[in-house]
């Protein structure tokens, strides 16, 4: 599925798919399901409990898979990780991508989350 998600202002087209648990594995070395369960079960905690060290994976960890689904979508978007962190201004002032990204992330992987939900 393909989607274009705004981060800092700046559109980008991002793609998941069967592939991209093995692409994001290829690019940091890390489990796309593992961290996807990070992330919700995060994500399940109110805002104002969440400690500035978890909000710093939360931030890694979106990042990456941002990264990865815009490769696998067209890696002409951005030269590389560093040039797309770059591009970002600012992270926190809209931060609907977030949500947009791990939704988008899990979309093949859909069914085995719900697994894990419960």
């Amino acid at each position: 599925m393909k989607k274009i998600i705004k981060i800092s202002g700046k559109d980008y087209t991002m793609q998941s798919s069967a592939y991209t648990q093995f692409a994001y594995k290829d690019l940091t070395g890390r489990s796309l399901l593992n961290d996807l369960q990070d992330l919700i079960k995060l994500k399940a905690k109110a805002m104002d409990n969440i400690e500035l060290s978890e909000l710093d994976k939360v931030t890694e960890l979106v990042l990456k898979i941002s990264f990865a689904m815009i490769q696998e979508a067209d890696p002409n978007q951005v030269q590389d990780y560093k040039s797309f962190l770059k591009s970002i201004d600012d992270l926190y002032s809209d931060t609907a991508w977030i949500e947009e990204v791990i939704l988008l992330g899990c979309t093949p992987l859909s069914g085995r989350l719900q697994e894990i939900k419960q």
